[in-house]
């Protein structure tokens, strides 16, 4: 298996991408990463080739050296977030992802977890909330309805890579089903409130660029931010226990949002 091991094509969070052989590509989770977590991605894959949204074909797990990977067809793209910096054209591809994010909506997925679980599991296991805050997120979540939606957990500019004039979804890692809106705010908040990346020069002007990005997306889904408000909060709120320690900057953010919303 290493002797198919390429050269390194990307460095993630959890993961790193090799190429692996003609047209493929081997995604290598970090050492000590949960197997539990990598065999998800394995299925939630698999289960979204048989869906009518392009997706790189999954095709086996394995192990090497003490960790796990997946091997994926090699899509050889570029995400609409760099189109956007390449282009500064903000308008056209915040309405393709609104318009990618309204076919993937369609389709049903009565299988997987519910979003609400998710963000009540991930609410009350996080340390930087109060009991007290925590109560009242529940009573907002336990209002809000429910729904068997393909929610991707991940949807976001960085996410949809073009190539061979089409465009395709990755990184399946947090699938599950719920109502649109719990995904709509998911993509709210990974658009406009995570932090601008130190690489980029101009730090004000894309922090506007998301801004104005986020408000072309929603109304490209006729969704106004108003009506968004009580799965943004909870969302905001879930967020929390995904951060580590050294996100610093984007939990303050967090916190401020939470504040100005009564929590």
């Amino acid at each position: 298996m290493s002797e198919r091991l390429g050269s390194l094509i990307g460095i993630g969070n959890t993961a790193d991408v090799f190429d692996f052989g003609p047209g493929k590509v081997a995604k290598l989770f970090h050492t000590g990463y949960p197997l539990t977590s990598v065999r998800k991605e394995f299925e939630n894959s698999r289960l979204l080739n048989t869906f009518d949204v392009l997706t790189p074909k999954s095709y086996e797990l394995f192990q090497l050296e003490g960790r796990v990977g997946i091997v994926y067809d090699k899509i050889s793209g570029i995400s609409l977030l760099d189109l956007i910096l390449q282009t500064g054209n903000v308008d056209q591809y915040a309405v393709i992802l609104a318009d990618i994010h309204k076919k993937i909506l369609k389709q049903q997925l009565p299988s997987a977890d519910q979003a609400k679980m998710i963000l009540r599991r991930n609410i009350e296991h996080t340390t930087i909330l109060t009991e007290q805050q925590k109560l009242k997120l529940y009573e907002i979540l336990d209002v809000l309805p429910e729904d068997h939606c393909f929610c991707h957990g991940d949807f976001h500019f960085g996410n949809i890579l073009y190539a061979q004039d089409q465009y395709y979804l990755i990184d399946f890692m947090n699938i599950c089903q719920g109502h649109p809106n719990y995904d709509i705010a998911r993509t709210v908040y990974l658009t406009e409130f995570t932090p601008v990346p130190a690489e980029i020069p101009d730090q004000n002007t894309f922090l506007q660029l998301k801004r104005q990005a986020t408000a072309i997306y929603l109304q490209a889904m006729a969704m106004s931010r108003e009506s968004l408000t009580p799965w943004l909060t909870v969302t905001v709120a879930a967020r929390l226990f995904e951060l580590r320690q050294t996100q610093v900057l984007e939990r303050n953010t967090a916190l401020q949002y939470l504040a100005t919303n009564g929590i």
